[in-house]
């Protein structure tokens, strides 16, 4: 056999292999399948465009199901993509381009390095819409399988490595949490809690609501709820409800608490297991 025939049989088996994944991820994503409907997930979530899904796909197929699965979600050897943080911080590949950069293993032995930004991003439009089959309003979403952990276990987890506890109590905030909403929105409001919105002129802030303190090189400092900040000013809501806008210099120091960070941290190191059996107990808070 010579070896440029060796070489083109040794391609068509990659190819073969390629072309066979792909299908097989393909008919997880029944044809014309639409997103989830307005208002659930994040509120930032990106758009989904199908051409890239299509292409991502493939990338997907020769380097990442071995590992990761079809789905995303992984195994019992490695975590989840879905609820990873990095994943949900990405911007068309902003935070796992350099992530991939730095090395990965991949399924075909390529160095993850020189896979290209287009490569990257139509990657992130695979995984996004993974993402997006898990919410309400996907072609791919039932609500009948959020109900498929352990109530027993979930408690335990609350009370222990989940260390919910540290703010929430099943007879305090959560009392009856089962009977004010369904297993779909517990999850919901359980993966992707919302800071509240600034309660008007002269109204107190929300305990979820995100503020800031903006300290100038002199005056005092200025504490509000944060409306939007960026490298060149910090806008915020004070507590008569007047809106101020700061511009940002290297002597002014901008300073924010998000009550919800612990969520936020959360979801990088929770399983799926967690997260059903998390549902199961909340269920039972009647």
């Amino acid at each position: 056999m010579t070896s440029s025939f060796r070489t083109s049989i040794v391609g068509l088996a990659v190819t073969l292999c390629v072309l066979t994944a792909s299908l097989a991820l393909r008919a997880q994503t029944p044809a014309g399948s639409v997103g989830p409907r307005p208002n659930v997930g994040p509120t930032d979530r990106p758009v989904v465009n199908a051409a890239a899904v299509d292409r991502g796909r493939r990338v997907w197929a020769l380097e990442c199901t071995s590992c990761h699965a079809a789905t995303a979600r992984g195994s019992d050897q490695v975590p989840s993509l879905l609820h990873s943080l990095l994943i949900l911080k990405d911007r068309q590949g902003s935070e796992l381009g350099p992530f991939l950069k730095k090395g990965h293993p991949t399924q075909s032995g390529r160095p993850s390095a020189s896979l290209t930004d287009a490569e990257v991003a139509d990657v992130m439009q695979y995984i996004r819409q993974r993402i997006n089959d898990t919410l309400r309003g996907s072609a791919l979403f039932e609500p009948g399988d959020i109900l498929t952990g352990n109530a027993t276990s979930g408690a335990a987890y609350f009370a222990g490595a989940g260390g919910c506890g540290a703010c929430h109590s099943p007879t305090g905030d959560l009392a009856k949490v089962g009977t004010r909403y369904g297993p779909v929105d517990l999850q919901q409001r359980m993966l992707f809690p919302v800071a509240a919105r600034f309660g008007g002129r002269g109204g107190a802030p929300s305990r979820t609501a995100i503020t800031v303190t903006v300290t100038p090189q002199s005056g005092l400092p200025i504490t509000g709820q944060l409306i939007e900040q960026d490298d060149f000013f910090v806008s915020l809501r004070d507590a008569s409800g007047v809106m101020r806008t700061i511009r940002r210099t290297p002597a002014v120091k901008v300073a924010v608490e998000d009550p919800l960070r612990a969520h936020h941290e959360w979801l990088d190191r929770v399983s799926d297991a967690d997260i059903h059996n998390l549902v199961a107990y909340l269920v039972t808070l009647k």
